[in-house]
């Protein structure tokens, strides 16, 4: 059945843990940025690098109701000025290069793109404690590739950040594309972002599944494309979908068990047999966990 596999990576085949907030993260970025004679304090670094990320946030989200507006595909709020209203209509990506590049411009420095990406990695090295795959996550690429599956990664992630981490984990050759929010200017669950994969790699949507951690992003965003989804839950997925997992348990544990039996056989499922009325409707399977070995023989199967 599933000719296609789009992945998610972080909260589905890596976990990650980043700390932007720490001392002495940003006492060593002032540094760096002293030495290419951009001085700043501390703390005043990092609240112009706070404050960048949010002006470049608005200006993406300005610019983007603009073009829209110009085709014409946003009648219902031509009259609207609120930021929430336009917040709410997409999903959209910044360059997180622009934000140190405009870091130095601030204190009148000019640093070329390689620079800038330099000093991107560095900081994600500051602000990392660590980045591994989930259990499985190798096999899982493996198995698809041997059975000349096509995969793709489809992530809401910046390009010099991710790169990187793709070849430190040994995955990104198991990739037949590659897809990133910074080298958009969408992120999941924007429409946008979901076409621009399908169309590029010219993928069929009907014999295509998205695997990922997110039931809004990753299952809602897909499933409004036609795709297929596989939902896993992971310790990075939002704390909105564990209530939505445990009102399906507590459903699946009211129904009597010839109901059950009757799902099993008519249902492919993982560990969850009935994922509640509206889930069922964006996932088509679950798994409350992150061994990738338990899902690969069953989205596999489904081949």
């Amino acid at each position: 059945m599933f000719q296609t596999y789009i992945f998610d990576l972080y909260g589905t085949l890596a976990d990650i843990h980043t700390d932007e907030e720490s001392w002495e993260v940003w006492s060593k970025m002032r540094l760096l940025y002293a030495y290419h004679g951009a001085n700043y304090r501390v703390e005043e670094l990092r609240t112009a690098y706070e404050q960048a990320v949010r002006n470049a946030i608005d200006f993406a989200l300005k610019v983007d109701f603009e073009e829209k507006l110009k085709e014409d595909k946003l009648k219902e709020v031509k009259d609207s000025s609120s930021n929430e209203a336009k917040k709410q209509l997409v999903k959209v990506e910044i360059q997180i290069l622009l934000v140190f590049q405009e870091l130095f411009r601030a204190k009148g420095v000019s640093v070329t793109n390689e620079e800038c990406t330099y000093i991107a990695q560095f900081f994600r090295g500051l602000t990392t404690s660590y980045v591994k795959l989930y259990k499985g996550a190798k096999e899982l690429l493996k198995q698809l590739k041997d059975k000349k599956k096509k995969v793709y990664l489809l992530s809401n992630a910046q390009a010099a950040f991710t790169r990187g981490e793709l070849m430190m984990l040994g995955i990104e050759s198991y990739f037949d594309g590659i897809l990133l929010s910074s080298d958009t200017k969408y992120a999941k669950p924007d429409p946008r972002f979901y076409e621009q994969l399908l169309r590029t790699y010219q993928i069929d949507p009907t014999t295509a599944i998205m695997i990922g951690n997110d039931l809004v992003a990753d299952c809602q965003g897909a499933k409004n494309m036609g795709l297929h989804t596989c939902y896993m839950h992971s310790n990075l997925s939002p704390i909105e979908d564990q209530e939505a997992l445990n009102q399906a348990k507590r459903k699946q544990g009211e129904k009597k068990q010839d109901e059950m039996d009757q799902d099993k056989r008519s249902q492919e499922v993982i560990h969850l047999v009935d994922l509640g009325q509206g889930i069922n409707q964006i996932a088509d399977f679950i798994v409350d966990h992150t061994d990738l070995n338990e899902v690969a023989d069953k989205i596999i199967r489904k081949s």
